[in-house]
């Protein structure tokens, strides 16, 4: 207990001090109409990267942040993020009027970039023992593959998981930005300003925010020490996939390359 009050004490302080910041200040253009905001993506598709900017940006302003996780968004929550869709439908924002952005990225780099990081990461559902693999971990799985095979079974955990919901996800919500990572790769300081005021941010606001992404900024590795970045360039899946690894894409995916603005047609 006499660890237990002081901790106690120190999170009140901090609550309080949250909500008289944001009493005080406010980052959008109108203060009596605050939306909520909401950001969906997808495994490897830069969500570490938009939520530290979004946290950074939360702290001055005392925005309340919350990782969406299916349930109905709190009332007295400003940022809701959901690291997956599939954690998201319209229901849990209930009747609160919010801007949202959605972001997408090549799926055949979100394999490459998927299975080199499944055989590192330390997120628990990767070194949990899985009847699938045999009573070993899906990291275990990949671990035991030479990297062809390894590609192949993140292909077929892909098409199963992210796949399913790039596919199911309802583009023309207007309530959503929709972007592409690699888009706002090739154009940080554009493509975040474009969201900041699709947020609703007034202009001081957004000036901070682009300072927050110039420190964050993924040219330099900046969205979190413990999860660095091993690369952002578009196109990676050229050098790593093979012929029978692009057949089991195209046949997994169908037309999904194609409606995501990826490729032109199926003869890629």
């Amino acid at each position: 207990m006499s660890i237990e009050i002081p901790n106690l004490a120190v999170r009140a302080t901090r609550r309080v001090q949250r909500s008289t910041v944001r009493y005080l200040t406010c980052p959008f253009v109108d203060r009596s109409d605050r939306p909520l905001i909401v950001h969906c993506g997808h495994h490897k598709a830069g969500t570490v990267w938009f939520r530290r900017v979004l946290l950074d940006l939360a702290v001055p302003y005392g925005l309340r942040y919350r990782s969406g996780t299916g349930r109905p968004v709190t009332g007295d929550t400003d940022i809701a993020f959901f690291t997956n869709t599939r954690r998201f439908d319209r229901s849990v924002t209930g009747p609160r009027r919010f801007r949202g952005s959605h972001v997408v990225r090549d799926p055949r780099d979100l394999i490459v970039s998927g299975y080199e990081y499944h055989l590192v990461t330390k997120e628990a559902w990767a070194l949990e023992p899985d009847d699938a693999y045999g009573g070993r971990s899906y990291q275990d799985h990949l671990r035991s593959l030479d990297e062809h095979r390894g590609i192949s079974a993140e292909i077929e955990w892909f098409l199963a998981a992210t796949a399913v919901e790039m596919r199911q996800w309802d583009y023309g919500q207007s309530e959503f930005l929709e972007l592409r990572l690699e888009d706002v790769l090739a154009d940080e300081h554009g493509s975040f300003d474009r969201l900041f005021r699709w947020y609703e941010f007034d202009d001081r606001a957004i000036e901070r925010g682009h300072g927050i992404v110039e420190r964050r900024s993924r040219r330099s590795g900046g969205a979190r020490k413990s999860h660095p970045i091993r690369s952002s360039t578009p196109g990676e899946w050229i050098d790593r996939l093979s012929a029978d690894h692009i057949d089991s894409v195209k046949r997994g995916l169908g037309t999904l390359l194609v409606d995501l603005g990826y490729e032109t047609g199926p003869d890629w």
